[in-house]
């Protein structure tokens, strides 16, 4: 009775230790059955070929370009759209559905592959280790070359993100408005001595025969004030007035005004604005950038295969 029980006990620890997914208390997914006719497991497939002008397949999510270049720099991910690129298997992490990838392009000499990462639409939803056949596309990063830094380095060195040309904008308008403003404040001084309506106002305080000054009439107040200064020299006196019958001189605002433009124009020929760019500085070889949106793009004579890595991401 007591050997019995021992070899039943040997037996079903044998059998634990033959089976390595119930030894560690699951189940391999390999063998379950697929949860429908197009699932497929990633650890099952070993190589993919995309290519940059077709769309992945869609289930539950919407197709994607099979190619995605996601940067650092969307001009330079425009100078040179890869055409084709090969991924394969080269094995797993800690989950044997974790697959990673190392991808293959031909490129000129100009660009490198970055980070080659493999986007695939879970099968049932974005944690299923069974992905839609046909749903796998690459999003990979597009870097330049020591030879690609001289040649493009400069489209890269011009390129603001949009919060920082927003901010220039705005810069730009309030250095603007405040312009107006003390151009407005200048002119007002001007046609206002132009035309004598400060010596008017000066007069009628001043007493020139105005009521209650000194000038003679008046109520007869004490105690009465000085005669009026018509014999001063123009050097000036107690009651003498510089600015009746002289014309508009420069003062505070204006030289207010000539050094913050003159500040403002130095900084913009550093740095392009919105009013005024700033030059750009000389090419360094012989490529000229047309620009986002233009039809004209660079010329590229040879290529060589650059090598990515990467990892799976489900969707």
């Amino acid at each position: 009775m007591i050997r019995s029980r021992t070899i039943t006990s040997l037996l079903l620890i044998l059998s634990l230790l033959s089976s390595p997914a119930l030894a560690y208390g699951g189940s391999s997914s390999s063998s379950q059955k697929p949860p429908g006719k197009n699932a497929i497991l990633l650890s099952n497939v070993h190589t993919l070929t995309l290519h940059g002008d077709r769309l992945t397949t869609g289930r539950r999510l919407s197709p994607i370009p099979q190619l995605t270049c996601t940067g650092p720099s969307k001009r330079i991910c425009n100078l040179y759209p890869i055409e084709t690129m090969r991924c394969t298997n080269v094995g797993y992490d800690y989950d044997k559905e974790d697959v990673q990838w190392t991808c293959t392009a031909d490129l000129p000499p100009e660009f490198k592959l970055g980070s080659t990462d493999v986007v695939c639409e879970g099968y049932r939803n974005s944690d299923d280790p069974w992905v839609l056949k046909g749903s796998c596309g690459v999003e990979y990063r597009l870097l330049l070359t020591e030879l690609g830094e001289r040649r493009f380095g400069d489209i890269v060195q011009k390129e603001k993100s949009g919060w920082n040309q927003l901010f220039s904008v705005i810069f730009d308008l309030l250095f603007f408005a405040f312009i107006c403003g003390v151009i407005l404040v200048i002119l007002t001084v001007i046609v206002r001595d132009c035309f004598g309506l400060g010596n008017r106002d000066g007069r009628r305080n001043d007493g020139r025969g105005g009521p209650g000054g000194y000038g003679g009439g008046g109520d007869g107040g004490y105690p009465p004030g000085p005669p009026p200064p018509y014999d001063y020299p123009s050097s000036g006196g107690p009651w003498y007035k510089p600015t009746y019958g002289q014309g508009w001189r420069p003062g505070f605002w204006t030289g207010a005004l000539g050094g913050t433009a003159l500040g403002y124009e130095m900084g913009r020929r550093n740095q392009g604005g919105f009013f005024r760019p700033g030059p750009s500085r000389p090419r360094r070889y012989d490529y000229d950038d047309p620009g986002e949106g233009s039809s004209r793009s660079p010329s590229f004579t040879t290529t060589t295969s650059s090598t990515g890595f990467g990892s799976t991401r489900r969707r």
